[in-house]
């Protein structure tokens, strides 16, 4: 069984999904599975991860477009992995970021975990960035706005924190599903931290 599944939802953003997808099957020092859940491309995106040829890769498809809270929960879903990381598909992971949120997690015993970002233009140049608040001022500032860095794409969480809820709810949140999710979060505990920037 893996240690982490990893979800990436997309929509139509084929040749970004393919760097990504790149990113997170270069991870390294943990066993993962990659559940893609296509949500309704029409842009061969099916095709693509296809043909990868990896079997750590799943592909899930929506006919219809559902939106990218579905998408997430279609891909939680269907996990088998002990912790739950996500991947949106225009995003990047430093190849150590699953192994050290790992780390982080299991040495101070927390459920969830996240980790620094940085800003890349279409180039992938850096352009920005900051370090992340430490946890304690992260819970502080959740109620006032969604100061989680990298958004869903920078955190990890331990799939049975929140056994038996949607972790993504959509239906109330169009925008803001990610946000909603870490305020339950930090209502059963503070989370872990890497202090470096491991998501661009």
């Amino acid at each position: 069984m893996a240690d982490v599944s990893v979800v990436v939802p997309t929509h139509d953003r084929r040749r970004l999904l393919v760097q990504t997808l790149g990113s997170i099957l270069g991870q390294r020092e943990v066993d993962l599975e990659v559940l893609v859940v296509d949500d309704g491309s029409r842009d061969g995106t099916a095709e693509v991860v296809a043909g990868l040829g990896d079997a750590r890769v799943r592909l899930l498809r929506h006919d219809t477009p559902q939106g990218v809270a579905a998408a997430r929960n279609r891909g939680i879903a269907e996990a088998a992995g002990a912790w739950l990381a996500f991947c949106d598909d225009d995003d990047l992971w430093a190849p150590d970021k699953l192994a050290r949120q790992l780390q982080a997690a299991r040495a101070t015993g927390r459920s969830w975990v996240y980790t620094g970002e940085v800003h890349v233009d279409a180039d992938g140049t850096v352009v920005g960035g900051s370090p992340p608040m430490p946890p304690a001022a992260l819970v502080e500032r959740l109620a006032q706005a969604n100061v989680v860095p990298g958004g869903c794409s920078g955190v990890m969480l331990r799939r049975d924190t929140l056994a038996g809820e949607e972790l993504f709810d959509g239906r109330r949140y169009r925008h803001f599903a990610d946000w909603d999710l870490w305020i339950r979060l930090a209502r059963r505990g503070p989370p872990a931290w890497v202090s470096a920037p491991l998501v661009g």
